[in-house]
């Protein structure tokens, strides 16, 4: 299950709420009440091993 993050419009509380993707969205603040969004955050992807760099050896395949 991911991690979606909301801000709250009325107090600017950011906080992060674990459910499935097929669950409706939140749509009011826990804190105060007021109305919450869904904040689109930059992830950072790394993908680290052999084969996904051009200066790597690639294995070669016999025929």
């Amino acid at each position: 299950m991911p991690m979606y993050e909301y801000q709250c419009e009325k107090c600017q509380e950011v906080f992060e709420y674990l459910q499935k993707v097929s669950d409706a969205p939140l749509t009011q603040c826990e804190k105060c009440g007021g109305p919450i969004q869904k904040v689109f955050n930059q992830m950072t992807f790394h993908l680290y091993g052999p084969g996904f760099y051009t200066t790597d050896n690639k294995r070669k395949y016999l025929k």
